[in-house]
């Protein structure tokens, strides 16, 4: 691959005009907003200050006339989970991909990467490049929506034989880590989350705290085997907008599946959102995951929008990541 023509104009992040993060940044949260996925609190002005200090590495194209772009990661152990935002169409991605790729610490042993700004096909077109660099894979995913009806309203109550339903606080987060490790294990959707339990439970915890909007409490169970007494099911949904919920997470032990436990967590969560008065539901799937895609499909989801991340892991026996060619 051939370096970007607009590669000088990138410059990191560390040390730069916060003004002009800000600005970027405020585009970043405009996308993210568009598909449900706003930052909260003062995302644009914490991560400024993050950005600025160097306490998380990125670099940007400087804010001209409505363009520019950023791009920037997290560390979370050895992996790095990053983002990128081009105003700039697809040379200005390319170089900022660029930048943040080569750039990458030596112990990154390996980045998501996600984006925003870009048309579809310049997206589709940048990964396409970005693929060629050995290690590669990307992740296509889906954002399904379905208005909510009374019909929602009459859904079963009460939970499949041999099963029981508690509020979600009644289980402890040890406990829901451990499941939605198992549940994804071995899936796309692994990659995206990551390998540890510690991931599982940052994450977790994010959701439970109001971090990801506002937590429902409400519309969020647990599903319990009573004898023994086993953790086997559960499902976590937040607020997105005054009419608009979203399913977070919807996760079964594997020892447990094709028994009616994702369907029956799945449409009791939809009578409780609609006995909340949310208007819709809106959910995120990997296309990779066909069961679960099954299952929203039949259940009056639709595909709203479309999103890639771009998964990079370093080759065992690499020292250093390849530069773009």
């Amino acid at each position: 691959m051939s370096a970007p023509s607009g590669a000088a104009a990138v410059r990191p992040t560390l040390g730069a005009p916060k003004t002009e993060l800000e600005e970027l940044l405020q585009q970043v949260r405009q996308a993210l907003a568009a598909r449900d996925e706003d930052p909260t609190g003062g995302w644009v002005e914490e991560s400024a200050t993050e950005l600025v200090s160097g306490a998380k590495p990125g670099f940007y194209l400087a804010p001209s006339n409505g363009g520019g772009g950023i791009t920037f990661y997290a560390r979370r152990g050895d992996s790095a989970f990053a983002h990128l935002h081009s105003e700039a169409g697809l040379a200005g991605a390319r170089a900022l991909a660029q930048a943040l790729l080569e750039q990458l610490p030596a112990d990154v042993a390996s980045v998501d990467l996600g984006f925003s700004g870009l048309s579809g096909e310049a997206e589709r077109h940048l990964v396409d490049e970005l693929l060629e660099r050995p290690g590669s894979l990307d992740i296509a995913r889906e954002a399904l929506e379905r208005p909510l009806t009374a019909a929602d309203g009459r859904a079963p109550a009460e939970p499949p034989p041999g099963v029981e339903r508690v509020p979600v606080r009644a289980v402890t987060v040890d406990a829901l880590t451990e499941l939605d490790r198992t549940a994804f294990a071995g899936s796309i959707d692994e990659l995206l989350l990551g390998r540890e339990p510690d991931a599982h439970r940052r994450s977790l915890e994010a959701l439970l705290d109001n971090r990801l909007g506002r937590f429902l409490d409400e519309a969020s169970c647990a599903l319990l085997e009573t004898d023994p007494v086993r953790l086997v099911g559960a499902v976590l949904c937040s607020e997105r907008s005054p009419r608009r919920a979203i399913v977070l997470d919807l996760m079964v032990d594997p020892a447990r599946r094709r028994r009616g436990l994702g369907r029956y967590l799945l449409g009791w969560a939809l009578r409780a959102l609609w006995a909340l008065g949310y208007e819709s539901v809106v959910l995120w799937a990997s296309v990779q995951n066909t069961a679960a895609l099954e299952l929203y499909r039949r259940t009056g989801f639709r595909t709203r929008l479309a999103a890639t991340i771009y998964r990079w892991e370093r080759p065992a026996s690499v020292a250093q990541p390849h530069a773009l060619r």
